[in-house]
């Protein structure tokens, strides 16, 4: 009686640990189906808000503010000479109405350069690229433009130029960089970077409320 009372307890124990053991697995399986969704599912987010950047159309405009002459005087006046090759003396830009936008805003990235002629006659080859950033692995860039400031920028003088675009409805909030290089005859020679933050409320006071992203 008795041995059969120790093998009714070992069996009855043995059922407990396996009953708990099954119950885990179970609870690891589900935790694990669970994670690998939510991976899926802000896998999806990320890859449609990088083709829907990529995707997006990128507008240009120029205009020359002050000729060559204009900007070489002016150089010259503070340095007391003009330099031997052509120099970018100014080099500036901004985005406008602001870094923080609602998505279907205008965004304006403006930009401000200046271009010295060198004494040396040597041609001026100017282009700016404007470059946006991903929101969330900011070395991955989604879209980007190079433009020359004018066509008459082999002579040096000072430009305005302004790269638009709209963030589209349907992206996550979240800090989208963007940068702008300027290239002298292939050569960097300027970089500016700006953080636009996309938000998708402004309560009535017009303060930014920042919504959950979503995923």
């Amino acid at each position: 009686m008795k041995t059969l009372t120790r093998v009714a307890i070992t069996i009855g124990l043995g059922l407990g640990v396996a009953n708990a053991s099954q119950a885990n697995f179970f609870k690891d399986l589900v935790d694990s189906v669970q994670r690998t969704a939510e991976n899926t599912a802000k896998d999806v987010v990320i890859q449609t808000t990088r083709d829907t950047v990529r995707n997006m159309i990128i507008g240009y405009t120029t205009v020359q503010v002050k000729s060559d002459r204009e900007v070489s005087s002016e150089f010259e006046k503070e340095t007391g000479s003009l330099p031997v090759n052509p120099k970018v003396s100014a080099y500036r830009s901004e985005v406008l109405p602001g870094t923080s936008v609602r998505p279907g805003t205008e965004v304006r990235v403006k930009s401000h350069i200046e271009v010295v002629p060198g004494t040396s006659g040597t041609g001026a080859n100017i282009e700016e690229k404007m470059t946006i950033w991903d929101n969330d692995d900011n070395s991955v860039a989604l879209n980007s433009m190079t433009k020359a400031p004018g066509s008459s920028t082999a002579n040096g003088g000072a430009f305005t130029s302004e790269f638009t675009f709209k963030l589209p409805e349907g992206l996550p909030q979240g800090v989208y960089p963007v940068s702008t290089h300027l290239l002298l005859n292939g050569e960097q020679v300027g970089d500016q970077r700006h953080g636009l933050q996309l938000v998708l409320q402004v309560d009535v006071s017009g303060a930014i409320q920042l919504a959950q992203a979503g995923y």
